[in-house]
This record gives structure tokens, sequence and C-alpha cells, in this order.
């Protein structure tokens, strides 16, 4: 009698495993993230990754597992999108340069001069605007998807190796490194500079071989990089708002279970909160120890600032010859509407 009751005890319990088994298996999904920045805890590229695998491996009780891919291990922001569209990555993150070449309106983000501050940019971050874009790229790739914008540096401002800008006319003749977006080169030769595109992971080796003589970065992007270990000057003129964006599989996404499509958009959105929030609170930590690392910075007058501004008339109407009107004309009305909006806001909480 007890022997049967042994057996059954046993049957029962194998049968048990192998349902849950197979539920295991139904429920398995994999999330890789790749991105182009190191390990550590100032890179806001991997600080927000970690997050979404604590977020999504705890939320989904193991349903869902996190893969991070760190330093450019898969590839640069170009390649990744590929993995993207064909369906070997789920998860990346780029700057404007890493979609420029698949729906080059994007760049129209990238006009200089035309965000004020990061309370505007950031109301626009979820705004009706990227999901303008978020519809217009997934209708072209098919594929893609912005899940969510964040900040990936908070400002673009120019640092270089040897010469110290301080005005429009210092830029004649440096070699500097732009992304792969031709409207950042030609923003760079209208300033009278040599526009090079390097891929981020070359960037340090061509700032030390002098293939570059300076970069459009963010603070925490130099010295979180060690970048200063070549560019030693920088100039504050915070041309263009760093904004990054979280692409995503569509296939993947669509092949969740409903529960697990929404714990993910979740994640994804977090995570880019988290970013713009950990980029904002670094950046004048990371220009004090810029600083502190031997480098100089230059907070340009009003005057000298306003050298600068010709360019962004001539970006924007080298951009609506080279894409048309109507991107320039929906993110010109996505920076008023934002504008009015935080506008009307404060004059509320002030009783004006």
């Amino acid at each position: 009698m007890k022997s049967a009751r042994r057996r059954f005890t046993a049957l029962a319990a194998a049968a048990t495993f192998c349902a849950m088994a197979g539920t295991a298996l139904a429920q398995d999904f994999v999330l890789k993230y790749g991105h182009v920045g190191p390990v550590g805890n100032d890179s806001d590229d991997h600080i927000s990754g970690v997050f979404l695998k604590d977020f999504l491996e705890g939320r989904s009780q193991g349903r869902i597992r996190v893969d991070i891919f760190p330093a450019s291990q898969l590839g640069n922001f170009r390649e990744m999108i590929e993995q993207i569209q064909i369906g070997t990555l789920e998860l990346t993150h780029t700057t404007v340069g890493g979609m420029a070449s698949f729906f080059p309106e994007l760049q129209v983000t990238d006009i200089p001069y035309t965000i004020s501050d990061d309370r505007l940019a950031e109301e626009m971050m979820t705004g009706p605007f990227f999901q303008e874009v978020s519809d217009a790229i997934l209708a072209k790739t098919g594929t893609v998807r912005l899940v969510a914008t964040s900040n990936t540096g908070r400002w673009r401002s120019f640092y270089t190796t040897g010469a110290e800008v301080r005005t429009a006319a210092d830029m004649a003749g440096v070699k500097m490194r732009t992304i792969s977006s031709p409207l950042q080169q030609e923003f760079v030769r209208f300033l009278g500079g040599n526009p090079t595109p390097v891929p981020w992971g070359e960037l340090y080796t061509s700032l030390g071989t002098g293939v570059v003589e300076g970069s459009k970065n963010a603070a925490l992007d130099v010295v979180s990089n060690k970048l200063n270990d070549h560019l030693t000057y920088a100039i504050l003129d915070e041309h263009a708002f760093l904004f990054g964006f979280y692409w995503m599989s569509d296939t993947w996404l669509q092949g969740l279970p409903p529960d697990l499509q929404d714990l993910v958009i979740d994640g994804v959105r977090q995570m880019a909160v988290i970013q713009t929030q950990f980029n904002k609170r670094l950046d004048g930590v990371a220009n004090a120890r810029f600083i502190s690392e031997g480098g100089t910075i230059y907070v340009p007058t009003a005057e000298d600032r306003a050298t600068f501004f010709p360019a962004r008339d001539h970006i924007t109407e080298w951009f609506t010859a080279e894409f048309g009107s109507e991107w320039v004309e929906k993110y010109t009305a996505a920076i008023k509407q934002a504008s009015d909006k935080l506008a009307a806001e404060r004059a509320a909480l002030l009783g004006r």
C-alpha cells in the first residue's frame, strides 16, 4: 500500500513538473538589449539597462529574461538597428545618427539652437510629435518601433583637443567628429569645420591619432568614456538637446502575450525616464570632473553664442531643400505647442 502511494506521489509529481516545464517553455521570452555605452555606474545606457533587467525579470516572474550587450558588442548604431529590423535583436538605444540612414527626416530634431531648455525637451518626449515619428518609422521599416524617447547626455557642445573654440570663427578648419548624420555634417561644414563621421567605438583612438580634433558630445559622454584623455577644451554652446531613442522589434513585441506587451512597454518607458534624470543629475558632476582632470570649459557670453545662430537658419533651409517642409513644420509646431503648455502651467502656478 505504501509502495502504491509512493508510486502515485511520484507520478503526480512528475506530471506536475512536466506541466510546469511546458508552461515555462511556452512563456519563456528573451529580450536582448544592445547599446554602445560602457559598463559602469556612470554609463547612462547601462544603468537604464540594469533597471530594465531587474524590472522585467521581477515583474514577469521569470517569464522574460533580459540579456544586456554593452560597449558595441553587437555593433554600432546602424548595425544594431539592422539587427532589430531582421529580428535578431529585440531592443537597442541610439541617438539620431542610428536612424538617420533609415529615416533621415528624424534629423529634424538636430536642427541646432531650437530647444531652449530641458523642461521643453522633456515635454516633447511624451508629446504627439514622437508618436508621429514612431508611426512613420514603423510604416517604413515594418518592424522597427520607437517605444520611448529619452535624453542620452543632456546637451551636445563642442569639445576640442588643441585649439579652444570661443566663437563660430574658431571652428575654421577643425576636424570635428560627427555621427553618421548628413545634417550634423552640414552644420559643422557651415561653421567652417571639417566634418568627419567616426563610429562611437572608434572615437577614442581617432582622437588620439589625430584623425579628428574635436567632437560634438555631452560632458558625461566625454568623461565616462575617457575621451578627455585627448579632449582638453569645451565650449558649452549647447547646440542640440541629445534626444535618445529606444527601438524595439515590433515582431518580437507583437509575439508576447498582451500582459507582457504592456509590461515591456511600461519598463522601456521607465528606463527612458531613468536615463533622462540620470544624465541631468550627473551633467554638472561631469563638467566638474572634466575641469579637475585638466580640461578647460568656456561658457560663452550671449554675444559669442550668437555667432553660431546663423547655422540654425541655414540648417533649416538645408533640411527643407533635402527632405521637404513637412517634418520641419511638425517639429516647429510641436515646440510651440510644448512651449505654450509650459507657459500656461507657469502662469496658473503664479496666478497670472
